[in-house]
């Protein structure tokens, strides 16, 4: 800030000494402030002790997601500056992810359970078999994840697998679902695109190289990277079914940004309640 306010008054424009050096204009003029050493330690409040606890159990999380998941244990609202303070002053902030990324304009409507769902795999270690395979569906609606499993290898017959088990387990009728997939050859194989097509299941393929049409099971698999998988050592393939089954159990129960910090349990919850009241009106 002093090198800005020394152009500024070498009589540059304090507007484009701002945009040259990314700050905003009042940043320019503003005196910095330090808090004074008599004060002592900043005051306590409290629960605070009960956000720094979310904060150290959820390591990759940031102020938002730590605000949503302390608001609950303490059956109170905690503002997101509060949980940044807190955060601060334990050294506890997370990085903050570059925004400038690539992005590209477009959103889903997406109006019901069981109307669209996004799948794709992924592979994890463990030391008894090496890579292992994760697929898994996550239905856009109430980010739930609707189906899931892990094998040892990742041809269409797991993809068909997973997708049946899904489909059988919430009886969704012919007709209404469709999947959303990438290109790879578990995908666009004859034997998974015909067991769609019997299913009554409209099969719609993403853009290569375009992870954005995937974007919901996408960053799921991103969070539960950064949660699970990189955190963990699994030695063998049961361990690491148990231990993604656990990690599925607390994600349903756990607040969701993109469903404004309600967990996938709620939300289905309040569709189930929706349709219930629809079948006893008719």
């Amino acid at each position: 800030m002093s090198r800005a306010r020394a152009v500024v008054a070498h009589g540059h424009r304090p507007a484009v000494v701002a945009r040259v050096a990314g700050i905003s204009r009042q940043a320019i003029y503003r005196t910095p402030t330090h808090r004074p050493a008599k004060a002592g330690p900043p005051r306590q409040r409290p629960g605070d002790s009960a956000i720094v606890e979310v904060a150290r159990a959820n390591p990759t999380d940031g102020t938002r997601m730590v605000a949503a998941i302390a608001s609950r244990e303490l059956g109170e609202a905690v503002n997101r500056k509060r949980a940044q303070r807190v955060m601060r002053e334990h050294q506890l902030l997370q990085p903050i992810r570059g925004l400038d990324r690539r992005r590209r304009p477009g959103y889903f409507r997406v109006h019901r359970p069981d109307e669209l769902w996004h799948m794709d795999m992924t592979k994890v270690w463990t030391a008894q078999h090496g890579w292992v395979y994760l697929h898994v569906i996550v239905d856009c609606c109430t980010r739930e994840v609707t189906g899931w499993r892990v094998d040892l290898r990742t041809r269409s017959a797991e993809a068909i697998g997973c997708v049946e088990t899904a489909i059988t387990t919430r009886a969704v009728p012919a007709g209404v679902l469709t999947l959303g997939t990438d290109n790879g050859s578990q995908f666009t194989s004859r034997d998974f695109r015909r067991h769609l097509s019997a299913r009554g299941v409209t099969h719609r393929r993403g853009g290569y190289r375009d992870p954005e049409s995937q974007a919901f099971i996408e960053s799921w698999f991103g969070q539960f990277k950064k949660r699970c998988a990189w955190r963990a050592e699994w030695e063998t393939l049961d361990q690491a079914r148990k231990e993604i089954s656990d990690y599925i159990d607390r994600y349903h129960h756990r607040p969701h940004s993109g469903l404004a910090y309600r967990t996938p349990a709620e939300v289905a919850a309040t569709w189930r309640d929706m349709r219930d009241l629809h079948t006893e009106a008719t």
